[in-house]
């Protein structure tokens, strides 16, 4: 007797779960950001009282793909610091948004670059999480009042 699902590798199932996930960051991505064709400008930010502010910078916009970055900003002594700082593709056609690479708890998670599974995973999973606790924050970018667009310059300043 054969079955196929003992034969297959220990990989496949990782990566379909991870599949599973970006479809759940899709979704989540569409709750943070509702209107994301509608956006005309590149930099935006989500302020909710009692919250870090979050900024959404669009960084690249294709027909079937948009790249952008989600990150907060915190001033540290003389600077500031961007963490998490996540640069995530939004694939509008699948309808998967991947977390591509990022800094988290101060580690740099590069999973593009090295198309590893457990960094896909480290990078999609925080993503998940940093989300859904965003959306219950009430962050939002929805291009309405609530929402603050910025300049490039001023976004970070």
């Amino acid at each position: 007797m054969y079955f196929p699902e003992l034969k297959a590798p220990r990989t496949s199932n990782r990566l379909a779960r991870l599949m599973e996930l970006y479809e759940s960051n899709y979704l989540l991505m569409r709750l943070l950001i509702p209107r994301l064709k509608d956006l005309d400008e590149d930099c935006y930010v989500s302020t909710q009282q009692g919250c870090v502010d979050l900024r959404l910078e669009i960084l690249e916009r294709c027909k079937y793909t948009t790249t952008l970055k989600l990150t907060y900003n915190f001033s540290r002594g003389s600077g500031k610091t961007s963490e998490p700082d996540l640069v995530i593709r939004i694939y509008h056609d699948a309808r998967t948004a991947e977390a591509m690479s990022g800094l988290i708890h101060g580690k740099r998670h590069e999973q593009r670059r090295v198309r590893d599974l457990d960094e896909g995973w480290i990078l999609n999973r925080f993503l998940y999480k940093w989300i859904k606790y965003c959306l219950l924050r009430g962050h939002r970018f929805s291009g309405l009042p609530d929402t603050a667009k910025l300049s490039p310059e001023l976004a970070y300043s």
